[in-house]
């Protein structure tokens, strides 16, 4: 179908909100030829009925903040841009219930909560234009996982669009099910390939009171890595443990408690008693606290098309952390690559960022992930510029991917949505 033709098509079903694609709506090397911005769930129904009627191929996108996670896209024709979904549909802060659209950015949402003292207990490392909906399809967390739990953990609803147009509702306030499908936990994670989600339903917590940072520098990570075990082994509650490469002072471990005043002084006082002689220790909070945190979340720069670099995401045991850190740091010395990390070593995932020559880096991966598996893991490439997704694997085995084939073919046999972008290809 000519472009021409296919815009005058698509804004008889939304309006105005249609326009020509440029290089900046490119999604990991593809340029669709039109952007269409739906304004509701049903005019998201007519774009992708009509689509998937048409043999064309439509990508997501949210805020952008997360165009390279995943495979690069085998084909994309449209842009289908969650930009106008972005309001609260319903906060019922007795209930601690937030409903809200996809394309709601996540900083705006959490400010909309702070008037009522509560938030949602998320905090990926994101750009601000990060989305809901964006980060539910990726599955991304941030260092409160230890306390909270993750996506998964918080979502309760959802509302898709399937690629034929149905409109669906899942988990809370349910109006209509696909049957036996958990929708929001199978929608999490799953790059928007098997629908659009529209709007999502959350559970909430109150913010807390007080906050602490006990902050403790070692030469290396392995020390700082068994004591955030036995922190988890102990009755301490530390929302946040982390154990982090600096360039200056060696390994830095951060232990984070949000509570009460007092609770919060003395999990801080028993933390730094137990740490005693391991290194030099202090306690955060105020401004210079949160002026670390934003410290931290400043030194792991996000990875940019025009250099060789690539951020991975290792998922291991806690009891692994420091054996596997070794692992990274032999690699990066045998292939000369520049790492900076970032352990989550509570509940055990570490984010890498890699730079140096492209087949050492892909062979860097290789090993990385080996010495996640062999520790009952696995490891993933987060992001990578388009030239180097090609060339290294991205997802590495998959277990259960003959079980995600199947669910692919059973919401969008005819790979309407985001084709290619997923594990193996789908």
């Amino acid at each position: 179908m000519k472009v021409q033709s296919l815009q005058e098509t698509l804004s008889n079903l939304v309006g105005d909100h249609v326009r020509p694609a440029t290089e900046s709506d490119t999604v990991a090397g593809v340029q669709p030829q039109l952007v269409v911005e739906p304004g509701t769930a049903e005019e998201v129904a007519k774009v992708l009925a009509f689509a998937n009627r048409e043999g064309l191929k439509v990508l997501v996108r949210g805020g952008g903040s997360q165009l390279n996670t995943g495979l690069p896209p085998a084909a994309g024709d449209v842009l289908l841009s969650t930009a106008r979904l972005n309001t609260v549909v319903e906060h019922a802060p007795h209930d601690m219930t937030v409903t809200v659209e996809a394309g709601l950015k996540l900083i705006d949402l959490q400010a909309h909560l702070a008037r009522t003292r509560q938030w949602l207990a998320l905090d990926p490392v994101l750009d601000p234009n990060a989305t809901t909906g964006g980060i539910i399809s990726t599955n991304i967390s941030g260092a409160r996982r230890l306390r909270y739990g993750g996506v998964r953990d918080q979502i309760i609803g959802i509302h898709v669009v399937l690629p034929d147009g149905t409109i669906a509702k899942g988990g809370g306030k349910v109006v209509k099910n696909v049957a036996g499908y958990d929708l929001p936990k199978l929608f999490t994670g799953a790059l928007g390939t098997l629908g659009v989600i529209v709007a999502a339903t959350f559970r909430l917590y109150p913010l807390r009171a007080a906050s602490r940072t006990v902050v403790l520098t070692a030469p290396t990570a392995a020390p700082l890595c068994d004591l955030a075990v036995r922190v988890i082994a102990s009755t301490l509650e530390p929302t946040t443990l982390d154990v982090m490469s600096t360039q200056a002072v060696g390994c830095v471990m951060a232990a984070r408690f949000e509570t009460e005043p007092e609770s919060a002084d003395e999990q801080a006082a028993t933390l730094t008693s137990i740490a005693v002689g391991l290194g030099d220790m202090k306690t955060l909070q105020g401004e210079a606290e949160e002026q670390f945190w934003r410290q931290v979340t400043s030194d792991f720069p996000l990875v940019s098309d025009a250099e060789n670099a690539l951020i991975i995401k290792a998922s291991i045991l806690p009891t692994n952390v420091a054996s596997w850190l070794e692992n990274l740091e032999h690699a990066a010395k045998e292939a000369n690559l520049i790492t900076h990390w970032r352990a989550h070593a509570g509940h055990g995932l570490v984010f890498a960022r890699l730079s140096g020559e492209e087949t050492a880096l892909a062979r860097a991966v290789d090993e990385l992930r080996r010495a996640a598996t062999a520790g009952q893991g696995s490891l993933v490439v987060l992001d990578a510029p388009v030239a180097l997704a090609r060339k290294v694997d991205v997802w590495g085995p998959i277990p259960a991917f003959e079980v995600m084939r199947r669910l692919k073919v059973r919401f969008d046999p005819n790979y309407t949505l985001n084709p290619g972008r997923f594990v193996g290809g789908i």
